[in-house]
């Protein structure tokens, strides 16, 4: 979970602050082996309608279109598959792993746990 945690931190400071170190890269990449740089103040112009004039930039579409588009695909898969009843379910799990001597054992995430699983206790158990 700790790795679950760091992954959407650095997507969240990718998104909020990266960007500028990425163009940087990219721009040096693309002089390094002499491919053209689309000024990105022009418009962009989106494959299916070529004729139509687009009031968007190529700063625009390569920011929030493609970057902020794909970094928040990340962070929604990451919080759609480890959401707080998956993330209690898996925290109780390894704290009932009999690694290092039960290193990892909490009780109350174990009776997190169990409180997803009504049928399976009584309250006196609890």
């Amino acid at each position: 979970m700790k790795l679950v945690g760091f992954a959407k931190r650095q997507l969240q400071d990718m998104r909020d602050s990266r960007w500028n170190s990425l163009i940087k890269d990219v721009c040096l990449f693309y002089v390094k082996h002499d491919i053209v740089i689309t000024e990105m103040d022009m418009n962009y112009v989106r494959e299916k309608s070529k004729h139509k004039k687009s009031s968007v930039t190529y700063f625009y579409h390569l920011r929030v279109e493609v970057f902020y588009a794909i970094i928040d695909l990340q962070l929604s898969e990451l919080n759609n598959h480890f959401n707080e009843v998956n993330t209690n379910l898996l925290l109780g799990m390894a704290s009932l792993s009999p690694d290092n001597s039960f290193a990892n054992y909490d009780k109350d995430k174990i009776i997190k746990l169990a409180t997803h699983y009504p049928n399976e206790f009584t309250d006196s158990i609890l």
